[in-house]
């Protein structure tokens, strides 16, 4: 088993940001997103991105996003706290990602003009775009396409987004540094999970175990899947800028490291990341659509970071 220092460096970093993909409906007023609500006002110094998405973007039918009644509660309410910035989703591919930047840019404008709205309307505090399904490389013209959208979300008047916040989201590591170059507030250089594929649950946990290939978190001990998988590709120089995501914390990851999904072991992978100097991470017990589940529920994971930031 391969055990790496937690401390890599003498110099402080930057804290890291806590980032939320909230797909979740919000019923009964956002009241289902009360974990996220607590979380927030627990940890009041830990700065969390929430990422909002009614229906793959602001909303595809007239009953949604902002003219659904639950949306505009939720979201106010979450809006409320000081040290959350929502950013509104929208996706560039036509084919659920198998092809990168080929959605119409009439759609994608469409959206995220529509994103703006939310300020306009409710005052709702959008404070900027998350995209997914970003390019992996440089195929298709993306770079040129993602130039244009990131520089429509930072400085189109028109756009009300207060901090103008870029989220990129291709899922994984590859030929980022031309993505890098445009300067996103993060680019989610890895999104996996942490356990073996026979105890994945599916649409539980985000974790498919029809495609059982993915990089089990921190396997080779903590801090391997930053060393060994991520920095490789998209370089150390770019931490402050990368995130990481990671589902499927629950039972355990398997050799070599063979850890067991705990609060401690938890705490442990949290430091990896703040110690490294990564920009922005979320864990989570199940996947996209719950946040209650431990041992990585919402509250634990917002303590446990907000913990590795001020030890850091």
């Amino acid at each position: 088993m391969k055990l790496l220092p937690l401390t890599l460096a003498t110099a402080a970093t930057a804290a890291t940001d806590l980032l939320i993909p909230l797909y979740q409906y919000p019923l009964n007023g956002g009241q289902v997103w009360a974990p996220i609500e607590q979380a927030l006002a627990n940890n009041p110094s830990l700065n969390t991105k929430i990422v909002i998405n009614p229906h793959d973007g602001p909303g595809k039918n007239p009953n949604e996003g902002i003219n659904d009644p639950e949306y505009v509660a939720g979201t106010k309410r979450l809006g409320a706290h000081a040290n959350a910035q929502m950013v509104g989703y929208v996706h560039t591919s036509t084919d659920g990602g198998r092809t990168r930047c080929n959605r119409p840019w009439t759609e994608l404008e469409t959206d995220i003009r529509t994103w703006s709205t939310w300020i306009s309307r409710e005052s709702i505090p959008i404070q900027g775009i998350f995209v997914d399904e970003s390019p992996l490389n440089t195929n298709n013209n993306c770079v040129e396409y993602m130039r244009n959208l990131t520089d429509l979300i930072r400085n189109d008047p028109e756009l009300l987004f207060p901090q103008r916040l870029v989220i990129f989201n291709p899922g994984g590591t590859g030929d980022l540094q031309p993505f890098y170059d445009l300067d996103p507030t993060y680019i989610i250089a890895l999104e996996t999970c942490f356990t073996v594929p026979e105890k994945a649950g599916g649409e539980y946990d985000q974790c498919d175990p029809a495609f059982p290939n993915w990089e089990r978190y921190d396997h080779d001990g903590i801090g391997s899947s930053l060393d060994d998988v991520v920095f490789p590709n998209v370089g150390r120089q770019n931490a402050a800028r990368t995130a990481v995501l990671v589902h499927g914390f629950h039972d355990y990851n398997g050799a070599s490291a063979n850890f067991t999904a705990s609060e401690e072991v938890l705490g442990n992978m949290m430091r990896g990341v703040v110690e490294r100097g990564v920009g922005a991470t979320f864990f989570n017990t199940r996947g996209y659509h719950a946040f209650e589940d431990g041992p990585a529920s919402i509250g634990v994971v917002a303590r446990l970071l907000s913990e590795a930031n001020a030890g850091n």
